[in-house]
């Protein structure tokens, strides 16, 4: 065999196509100009218009909180006026300690029961009840039933007499020492 040598490609033609670097023309610097103000203007979209938008939002609340304030400033130019009005027609210190008189009296009315109440005052925390057409049993039990109540803090029988006329039958006198009723009760 004979050895025969290889054959290498070669080349037989010239290329003569030639391409010009266009990177230094003023399009393509125009070009890289427009690009960044492209990304300029992106990024001042997030730092500076979001930015500046929030501000304005929040003056605008401001604004709104300020013009309510002031309605409210007006409307308090009569304060003292109103504060008289509602301290003349609210309970005071001292009325805000006692108990209320209505629920006082309808307990000593269902505590007195078919007896006849002569009279009843009520000063402070104190309340002066006198009754009569009882025995001194039905009195006893008068004065238990009233002791039994949350806003009673003691009874005192001060007199329980009876006279010639009606027997058996006596005219009795209680002081009841009042008190604020305790929630454990």
């Amino acid at each position: 065999m004979s050895r025969k040598r290889a054959s290498y490609p070669t080349k037989r033609t010239m290329n003569l196509f030639y391409k010009p670097d266009r990177t230094t023309k003023p399009a393509t610097i125009a070009l890289y100009i427009l690009f960044g103000l492209v990304c300029i203007l992106g990024l001042s979209k997030f730092l500076v218009y979001d930015l500046w938008m929030e501000a304005k939002q929040a003056q605008q609340t401001l604004d709104a909180a300020q013009a309510q304030l002031a309605g409210v400033t007006a409307e308090l130019t009569d304060f003292q006026v109103v504060q008289e009005k509602y301290s003349r027609y609210s309970a005071t210190e001292e009325e805000r300690e006692n108990i209320p008189r209505m629920e006082v009296l309808a307990m000593v009315d269902s505590a007195v029961g078919d007896a006849r109440m002569n009279a009843v005052s009520i000063q402070g925390s104190t309340v002066q009840v006198e009754f009569s057409g009882v025995t001194l049993a039905q009195t006893a039990e008068i004065v238990r039933r009233m002791e039994e109540s949350p806003i009673v803090a003691g009874t005192v029988v001060n007199t329980a007499a009876t006279t010639q006329e009606t027997g058996t039958l006596v005219q009795a006198s209680v002081l009841i020492q009042l008190q604020k009723e305790v929630d454990g009760q």
